[in-house]
């Protein structure tokens, strides 16, 4: 017999004998084993997503039975005050000089909170884009509150990009 068909014989055996497991792992795929795993996996997530769903439903259940059940009147929590207040459209002059303009409450917090160390007098601006506007100066006069960005800005007092904020604008809720 030629060699080239002893080989091949000898390949095909092999393959045959070997089974899909053997190349596939040689090739870096999942093996049966693999895939059995990940099956089990699958379901038991699924399990526990579907034990949740129903452990939420049955104390949605209790909730609504206890809800229809007439109590006591509670009576009513006080409403915590806000850290910092927001201006409304009334409160605002069509100029304002903003120190800064943030997303989170807390940077909002603290630069009111250093603005008033300085002495100045902050409104808070609520944006439409979901931005909070720290304004310092507000004025119906542009060139006042130009002057006074200038003025901050030359003391070193206020971030570099300080800006004037006019209502007309209409980005404020």
């Amino acid at each position: 017999m030629k060699p080239i068909r002893i080989f091949t014989l000898i390949l095909a055996a092999l393959v045959l004998f070997s089974g899909c497991d053997r190349i596939r792992s040689m090739m870096g795929k999942p093996t049966s084993s693999d895939l059995e795993r990940l099956r089990v996996e699958k379901e038991a997530q699924e399990k526990a997503l579907r034990d949740s769903i129903a452990r939420a439903e049955e104390a949605l259940a209790v909730d609504s039975v206890a809800a229809a059940t007439p109590e006591k009147p509670v009576a009513a929590k006080p409403v915590a005050k806000p850290a910092v207040t927001s201006a409304s459209t009334g409160n605002l002059l069509r100029y304002s000089v903003v120190v800064g303009s943030y997303v989170k409450e807390y940077n909002v917090r603290a630069m009111t909170r250093r603005m008033e160390k300085l002495g100045e007098t902050v409104t808070v601006i609520p944006f439409k884009s979901g931005f909070t506007g720290v304004a310092v100066f507000t004025s119906n006069d542009f060139a006042e509150a130009r002057a006074k960005r200038k003025q901050m800005l030359g003391s070193g007092s206020v971030p570099s990009d300080t800006w004037i904020y006019d209502t007309a604008w209409g980005r404020h809720k």
